[in-house]
């Protein structure tokens, strides 16, 4: 879907599906996106701050060089799905800056209730990739409602 190259790996003590692609495929500026989902038993503020780190160093491992010598960007989506979402998971979904050249926002998808969560907070720095990654989450994580 959306030419994503589709495989799966652990991405620290989690079983997940990626899915790769190029959001500015030139050779100026080389921008990768990275979608990943996770199946977590139970989701605590603890388990979306590990996932959202492992994803991170993840996304730092597929940037590109570019045209500059320098390595290009990355985003990604890091979204956990579970039918146990802990209540004070839901306000650890937040935006936070990782590391310099990538973005991770990241996601939860509640199976009992039948809801998706992205995080919805913007930082100062990057407000256009941001708002860019938030939309690349909502094409490819289908809503639960729609899928259950």
């Amino acid at each position: 879907m959306g030419g994503l190259q589709v495989s799966q790996n652990w991405l620290g003590p989690v079983w997940s599906t990626i899915g790769i692609g190029a959001v500015i495929k030139s050779s100026l500026n080389p921008i990768e996106l990275a979608v990943c989902v996770g199946y977590a038993g139970e989701i605590s503020p603890a388990t979306v701050a590990g996932f959202t780190r492992q994803v991170d160093e993840f996304a730092r491992s597929i940037r590109r060089p570019s045209a500059f010598a320098v390595k290009g960007g990355a985003c990604a989506v890091a979204a956990l799905i579970s039918e146990r979402v802990h209540p004070a998971a839901i306000p650890a979904v937040t935006n936070k800056p990782m590391s310099f050249g990538t973005v991770v926002v990241p996601a939860v998808i509640d199976l009992t209730a039948r809801h998706l969560l992205i995080a919805q907070n913007t930082p100062m720095i990057g407000l256009a990739m941001w708002g860019s990654v938030k939309g690349k989450a909502r094409l490819y994580l289908p809503e639960p409602r729609a899928v259950c």
